[in-house]
């Protein structure tokens, strides 16, 4: 897999962060994150912000913010567990034999969040949603890349998760942290980001993904170790 990648812009939101300026100074040690919280989203109406969960207005948050004005931009969602909440509600009132909710359930699919934003943005340009395990990074890089090489001339990536409800925390094996990234990348020259194959192991994050991913582009690292055999570099 070959190409140099350029972010031209991009921004997170997490409890505590609210955007790009304060993730700059967690990832130099002036700031620590919040436990509890969610983004408000006053450019949605009512009746839809109803059916966002954290997940999803974390999801929207990042996205307004780096997307402004721009629109047609091919989208590409990858999200570990995508609105597991969701999904785990639905399953226990089957369980309890009550009527499943149907905006339930079309808020549970992984591909909610970005489908909302279309809606929300009436922008009917393509998006992919992904789950991609403890490899979002590089999937999500993967899936930009195509995009690009079938023209487009930007893309914007999201990686988006939040912790597991309670009843699935047994099976956690990874920290978990909600947390939304967004970013616009496009083909770059000279300087940017390359996805190439290295002689790595499985990355063992000391935290969620997203805050790994978030954390080395706010420094100045070389490197980023985004699957096995796979690393992301700065030239």
């Amino acid at each position: 897999m070959s190409g140099l990648l350029s972010v031209s812009s991009w921004t997170a939101w997490a409890p505590g962060l609210p955007d790009r300026a304060a993730w700059q100074e967690w990832a130099g040690g002036l700031r620590t994150l919040e436990s509890t919280g969610e983004p408000a989203l006053p450019e949605i109406p009512a009746m839809l912000r109803r059916r966002a969960d954290r997940l999803a207005r974390m999801t929207l948050r990042a996205a307004f913010d780096v997307l402004g004005d721009r629109t047609g931009l091919p989208v590409v969602y990858v999200s570990r567990h995508g609105s597991v909440g969701r999904s785990a509600e639905l399953l226990e009132a089957l369980a309890r034999g009550e009527a499943l909710s149907p905006a339930g359930f079309a808020a549970s699919v992984h591909n909610a969040a970005p489908g909302l934003l279309g809606i929300v943005r009436k922008d009917s340009a393509p998006y992919t949603a992904l789950a991609a395990e403890t490899g979002g990074v590089f999937a999500m890089l993967g899936e930009v890349m195509a995009f690009l090489s079938d023209g487009h001339a930007e893309v914007l990536a999201i990686l988006s998760d939040e912790p597991v409800p309670g009843c699935y925390s047994s099976y956690v094996t990874e920290p978990e942290f909600p947390a939304a990234w967004a970013g616009i990348f496009r083909l770059g020259t000279g300087t940017g980001l390359t996805l190439s194959q290295a002689a790595v192991p499985t990355p063992a994050y000391s935290e969620p993904e997203v805050l790994a991913w978030t954390r080395w582009l706010a420094g100045d690292t070389v490197s980023f170790d985004c699957a096995r055999g796979w690393q992301v570099r700065r030239v």
